[in-house]
């Protein structure tokens, strides 16, 4: 029963010096707590240029997975996989134009191609964004365009 109360008495003396430190003044100098006060360190770049570290990652998300996805299929299919992937992709791109006039390119192949063929998106419903319908460009200008007239 001593060796009882003697480890409680322990325990409570470490837990009134705890106590004591917790309730120091902020204004004393000392290191940061980062984990007490849920801070990390600050990356510079997202200080100067006011923008969250994970913002970059996010807006080049669909090239990283597909990057990774190619690599992938490289280590399990073997380097002809990749390669196929991409000539196909750039065949669909070539070749597969319609006029904004008639509802803009459907995306069908790319879709499948880039393994989206189950995701409905807001590029799927909404082509080319709220403003894309009231900026629709003649078939004219945009056949030359597209062939470089």
């Amino acid at each position: 029963m001593s060796v009882f109360e003697s480890c409680s008495r322990k325990n409570k003396s470490l837990f009134d010096f705890n106590h004591h430190l917790r309730d120091a003044s902020e204004n004393t100098p000392a290191l940061q707590d980062t984990l007490r006060a849920q801070e990390g360190p600050l990356n510079i770049a997202s200080q100067l240029n006011n923008r969250h570290p994970l913002e970059s990652r996010i807006q080049n998300w669909e090239k990283t997975q597909h990057e990774t996805r190619m690599e992938t299929y490289r280590r399990v299919f073997g380097a002809g996989e990749p390669i196929r992937r991409t000539m196909e992709m750039d065949l669909v791109e070539a070749t597969d134009f319609k006029p904004q006039v008639l509802g803009g390119a459907d995306t069908l192949h790319k879709d499948i191609l880039m393994n989206r063929e189950s995701t409905v998106d807001w590029e799927d419903i909404y082509k080319g964004g709220f403003e894309a319908g009231r900026n629709v460009p003649d078939f004219h200008s945009e056949m030359e365009k597209r062939l470089g007239i």
